[in-house]
């Protein structure tokens, strides 16, 4: 049962993910559908989300009921190449998200939900600085619900979830269900990295697959259980269902 299990769920987001040859090419995919008015819910998967759509059904769902869901980390990376298949160009969401506000968006009426109201006011103003106009800021500690409300009758074209894993991928669906046109980007600790609060790995890191690795040396109590328990369970449950195949 539990590797009929894992099978499903590796199955379920491998087929979901939309694989790009580079970032222009997403950006020019989202900026397309944004100009024609298409709401849409733009995720991201990496190694720490197989992890938890392993042991979180509903969070699988949430994860694959996403419009676009795009290829993030070099364990992703991996697990395609076992499966013989062509991983793309890796997208994440620091890097993705500030482009895509800057320019996919640009002019448009946006709530931004999550990490702290500290953060949020940094990150409000470098948004607003790229042509945005910001309606709404709430801090990512309400139940899922009550975003729900904040948003009934507000007129907003953007949603940018900073919640992290699972929660902002839930809420999405639900939002996405009381409104269709609006666009939702999951984009995890996106406000900490634009607020400064969080630190981008230098550049040798980043080129080389290789953020994770500097973030755990950077907190490493916080995220042993994530990177290196984490990683070793992905690896070896992406060699079991990369075998079956």
């Amino acid at each position: 049962m539990m590797f009929k299990n894992l099978k499903a769920t590796y199955q379920t987001l491998i087929e979901s993910i939309t694989v790009f040859p580079s970032s222009e090419a997403a950006e020019s995919l989202i900026s397309e559908r944004a100009a024609e008015g298409v709401g849409m819910v733009i995720s991201f998967v990496n190694a720490h989300a197989f992890n938890m759509c392993s042991h979180d059904k509903e969070f699988l769902s949430a994860l694959s009921a996403s419009d676009l869901v795009m290829r993030d980390g070099i364990g992703v990376k991996l697990l395609f190449r076992m499966l013989g298949k062509d991983p793309g160009y890796n997208l994440n969401g620091t890097d993705l998200i500030p482009k895509l506000l800057a320019n996919s968006f640009k002019g448009k009426k946006v709530a931004m939900l999550g990490s702290t109201d500290k953060e949020l006011v940094i990150a409000k103003e470098k948004i607003e600085a790229m042509g945005l106009n910001v309606v709404l800021t709430q801090h990512g500690f309400l139940p899922e619900a009550d975003y729900l409300a904040l948003l009934e009758g507000l007129e907003v074209d953007v949603v940018l979830l900073a919640m992290g894993m699972p929660k902002q991928e839930k809420v999405a669906v639900a939002l996405k269900s009381e409104n269709s046109a609006i666009s939702i980007i999951n984009g995890g600790a996106i406000v900490d990295f634009m607020a400064g609060k969080v630190n981008r790995a230098p550049k040798f890191y980043r080129d080389n697959g290789l953020e994770w690795l500097y973030r755990l040396v950077s907190e490493p109590k916080r995220l042993f259980k994530r990177y290196v328990i984490g990683n070793f369970l992905f690896i070896i449950r992406s060699v079991i269902y990369s075998n079956s195949n």
